[in-house]
């Protein structure tokens, strides 16, 4: 699974439901899949950006873009608009540093403090946006820095509907396209130098 589609399906799954059931996402759509379900693709990727790095390791750091594709399969127009606006909502959340997606909160505790979230029991500037209290003591991880993700890079680039109504039974289908940079990291072996020390028999 590429990381960005890895990404993508991380914050969808378990998030978006239709009569309180949540929506399956699924790899590729098949026949015997039931709808409405999601899929996610990357349509593209490519370098942007490469750096060369040392200080504690050697390592070469890639800037790369990448466009990934979210279709919603859906069989009534209820279905598609609830759905397009929870994935909508979901992302313009993340945008906003909404506590619930930090990757230390589960169910309403943060993992990292083993405590229950400071969102829902601080009242402060942050919490009064739905953002966590003390990010930096607390360890706020968004899902842009989980995954490496250039925040400043990330937009929805489009959205269009391609319902197939040719076939046995029609299908209603909305692409949303996303499109983004994203860094990884290749480390090297080897040593870091800090001095070179020429032996004077060599020079």
């Amino acid at each position: 699974m590429y990381p960005m589609v890895k990404a993508f399906w991380e914050i969808l799954k378990g998030r978006i439901s239709y009569n309180d059931k949540p929506i399956p996402i699924v790899k590729r759509l098949k026949s015997r899949d039931k709808t409405p379900c999601i899929t996610i693709e990357q349509a593209s990727d490519m370098q942007v950006d490469r750096d060369y790095r040392t200080d504690s390791s050697q390592r070469i750091v890639f800037e790369n873009n990448a466009e990934i594709w979210i279709n919603i399969w859906c069989d009534t127009e209820e279905e598609r608009h609830s759905i397009l606006s929870q994935i909508r909502l979901l992302f313009f959340k993340a945008l906003g540093n909404h506590y619930s997606l930090c990757s230390h909160y589960e169910d309403g505790t943060c993992t990292f403090l083993d405590a229950e979230c400071g969102a829902l029991t601080v009242t402060n500037g942050r919490t009064a946006k739905s953002q966590c209290p003390y990010p930096e003591e607390n360890d706020y991880t968004s899902w842009f820095s989980e995954h490496e993700i250039v925040k400043n890079t990330f937009r929805l680039s489009g959205m269009s509907e391609m319902d197939e109504l040719d076939v046995a039974e029609p299908i209603l289908r909305t692409l949303i396209k996303f499109d983004l940079n994203y860094i990884t990291v290749h480390e090297l072996e080897g040593h870091v130098l800090d001095d070179l020390i020429f032996e004077d028999d060599l020079i």
